[in-house]
């Protein structure tokens, strides 16, 4: 599961349509997980919103020095993993290689669908780009336990009335993945794979006591920590 992030807690219907979606993890503001569970039924299609006069979100991702090297290559797998939901979500379109791009990283209870993308684009659309930093390893059998921020840089931007408005928090989110080396079967393929191949296996929020996501992402955070106004996109441009 994924959380509720910034690009779609606007709207009450947005927080009820995400009900169905994959994402679990702790916010800047809020230090309480949010569980979402994919619909058991059919559920009435949302309008999708008319896509912003800006480019959607670029997410970036890299991974702190401070990790063994045994530990980065599950930490790049689980922050390149948490970057593809992102991609997927956050296209103007409805991309199936995209989707199957990332249900192919994780296990089925953590799979997305077009119903997440389509609940995804209702409210408030946003600009301009976030950093995703693995931070922390845990050993886990047959794996790493992976915390990660996300922080705002470039900046997260609101698009409203064709202006746009920086999101505020400097931490958008901290996260945690457990990657495995595992037969498992992914979010594509209900077979139990012929050979151990990296795979997210769980999704939550780290396991620190007594910290919320800027306490514990605040010395992580990327210096010089810059933000940058988007520039429309062309044909936005071109038309006024």
């Amino acid at each position: 599961m994924m959380k509720i992030r910034r690009n779609s807690v606007r709207t009450l219907p947005m927080c009820f349509a995400l009900l169905a979606s994959t994402a679990l993890a702790v916010s800047a503001c809020d230090s309480k997980p949010e569980h979402h569970e994919q619909p058991k039924t059919s559920t009435p299609q949302a309008a999708v919103r008319t896509p912003a006069p800006y480019p959607p979100l670029k997410i970036d991702w890299d991974v702190d020095e401070s990790l063994t090297e045994e530990a980065k290559g599950f930490a790049q797998f689980a922050v390149e993993t948490q970057a593809d939901g992102y991609r997927f979500l956050d296209a103007n379109t409805f991309d199936s290689d995209s989707l199957d791009r990332y249900n192919e990283r994780v296990v089925a209870d953590h799979k997305k669908t077009k119903y997440d993308w389509q609940a995804w684009h209702v409210g408030i659309p946003a600009t301009g780009g976030e950093l995703i930093r693995a931070i922390s390893a845990t050993p886990v059998e047959a794996g790493q336990r992976i915390d990660f921020c996300e922080f705002n840089t470039p900046g997260v931007f609101d698009v409203a009335d064709g202006k746009i408005k920086l999101e505020s928090k400097r931490v958008l989110l901290a996260g945690s993945m457990t990657v495995k080396s595992t037969t498992q079967p992914s979010g594509t393929d209900s077979h139990t794979a012929k050979t151990p191949r990296l795979l997210v296996v769980s999704i939550g929020s780290p396991d620190v006591e007594n910290k919320d996501a800027d306490s514990l992402c605040d010395k992580f955070a990327p210096e010089p920590f810059t933000q940058a106004t988007p520039s429309p996109t062309p044909s936005a441009s071109q038309s006024k």
